[in-house]
């Protein structure tokens, strides 16, 4: 079997290597994430929304010029985010389907078999023995 690890220059790529390593640091902060999803980028900014808010601006009207300018985002994430912690919107309960029977099982069971007995009938037996 051929070996197919690719051969590079050392001093070449050391340099390459050397170069990229520089060039973060000057751009970087130790440990900073450069690449993140929204939920992130607004991490970064938090303390200006916390500041906005308290000046009287909404949830809506950030997730709005965020919209024009940045990309889109619900109010709610800010608002979670800003506040940390999850929202939950309440819904109100289901309610149960009520069935059409208001009277228990048992006593439909009895009621229905007190109007089949009566309306059965004993007949005399008439045959002569």
């Amino acid at each position: 079997m051929a070996n197919t690890q690719r051969m590079y220059d050392i001093e070449q790529y050391s340099k390459k290597a050397l170069d990229a390593l520089n060039k973060m640091q000057e751009t970087q902060k130790p440990g900073q994430v450069i690449k993140g999803g929204k939920a992130d980028v607004v991490m970064s900014v938090k303390a200006e929304i916390e500041a906005m808010m308290e000046k009287g601006y909404t949830s809506q009207q950030i997730a709005d010029a965020f919209k024009n300018d940045v990309f889109g985002i619900l109010p709610k994430t800010i608002t979670e985010i800003v506040h940390g912690k999850k929202i939950s919107v309440k819904r109100p309960k289901q309610k149960k389907a009520i069935s059409q029977a208001t009277e228990p099982v048992s006593k439909q069971m009895e009621r229905k078999a007190s109007a089949s007995a009566s309306t059965f009938e004993v007949k005399p037996d008439t045959e002569d023995i």
